[in-house]
């Protein structure tokens, strides 16, 4: 039966209004599914969550425009738990996701998080292609066809244009790195938001720090936040390198109780030296960061 209309041949008054609600509604809906994710403007903030994964690590970002970027991803078991996190803040894509170095502590869930969300793509260093997590990695992203980078010393990872992300570690061409210990390998990266930055490590050891710090401008070292590498262990953390970084803030990701003795009380002690307010995940949980235009807020 045709639709009843006015002596104009128009449709009355009420359903051209309900026909302009639906299309705006359609073309709003339209626009979101565009933006991939749903985070908004964080009004000139970069949201940074050290994420409680126990004896691992795992960092979710945002940044000021939205984008996100996921920085490894602690142990299998932490699967459900970073995907519900990440989607309660309204996220269905990755931007970037980095997977410091291939142990399991770093990179266990990313398998499945590579699977359950949109990812834009993965950033790696060229090292334990061979283990057997990387192979599942590697399975995933080649299932989804998902860009991978290898990344060195030098490099600038593209995510938002009022972000900047700098490769500090490895060096290419430094032929002193363990062939069996891939936490020389972790990557260190550098990310800046409006004059505020921070310092994520991996597991980099000692002479990875070295190596870093003989191969980048001095600059680069200074800034705001570090994360402790390797969950505080004597490996890292030389005086050099927290003498370099002189962070006002330090963040260790470490599990309650853990086996290792982590973090160690000399590695404290260096970062009482330097004068670093220490933020621990098994005594604070999930640790947020926030970097705005004026200053850096903590919360837990």
């Amino acid at each position: 039966m045709e639709k009843q209309r006015n002596k104009k041949g128009f449709l009355p008054i009420g359903v051209r209004i309900i026909g302009i609600i639906i299309a705006v509604l359609a073309a709003a809906y339209g626009l979101y599914a565009g933006m991939g994710n749903s985070t908004g403007n964080f009004d000139g903030e970069m949201q940074i969550f050290a994420l409680d994964v126990g004896q691992g690590d795992s960092f979710f970002i945002i940044s000021p425009n939205g984008k996100t970027m996921l920085i490894d991803s602690g142990e299998s078991s932490n699967s459900k738990q970073i995907e519900q996190f990440i989607r309660e803040k309204g996220v269905r894509q990755l931007d970037v996701v980095i997977g410091s170095h291939t142990h399991s502590d770093h990179v266990g869930s990313m398998p499945y998080l590579l699977d359950a969300f949109d990812v834009g793509k993965y950033v790696m260093s060229e090292a334990g292609l061979e283990t057997r997590i990387q192979k599942r990695i590697n399975a995933v992203l080649e299932e989804k066809d998902i860009p991978c980078s290898y990344v060195w010393a030098g490099d600038v990872i593209d995510w938002d244009s009022d972000c900047k992300v700098t490769v500090l570690s490895p060096v290419p061409e430094f032929d002193e790195y363990s062939k069996t210990d891939w936490n020389e390998w972790s990557l260190i990266i550098r990310a800046e938001y409006a004059n505020h930055s921070m310092i994520f490590t991996g597991d980099a050891t000692v002479r990875s720090e070295q190596a870093a710090m003989l191969n980048n401008e001095k600059y680069l070292f200074d800034a705001d936040v570090l994360k402790v590498p390797h969950h505080g262990s004597t490996t890292s953390s030389s005086l050099g390198f927290l003498e370099a970084v002189s962070p006002e803030y330090a963040i260790i990701s470490v599990g309650k109780g853990n086996s290792y003795g982590h973090p160690d009380y000399d590695t404290i002690q260096k970062l009482k030296q330097v004068n670093a307010e220490i933020y621990r995940t098994d005594e604070l949980g999930t640790i947020n960061i926030v970097f705005s235009a004026d200053d850096i807020k903590i919360t837990y």
